[in-house]
């Protein structure tokens, strides 16, 4: 199956990746996936998580670890 990602997308799903399953906080994605120029307090990484679940479909790839961030 083939999934068309944005490059936003694809950086996030990098990070977490790469994390081999540790809980990877909204700022580190933050930091990795875009530049130091963006807001810190924009919701532009929940959103971009959002996405990436519906577009990997069930079961859920991504987990939200409440209070700490998101693993794989």
């Amino acid at each position: 199956m083939e999934i068309q990602l944005a490059p936003k997308e694809f950086a996030v799903l990098e990070v977490l990746m790469r994390s081999e399953g540790a809980v990877v906080s909204a700022e580190q994605l933050l930091e990795k996936a875009w530049d130091e120029n963006t807001d810190p307090f924009t919701n532009v990484v929940r959103v971009t998580v959002m996405t990436l679940r519906r577009k990997l479909g069930e079961p859920p790839v991504i987990v939200t670890v409440p209070g700490s961030g998101y693993r794989i």
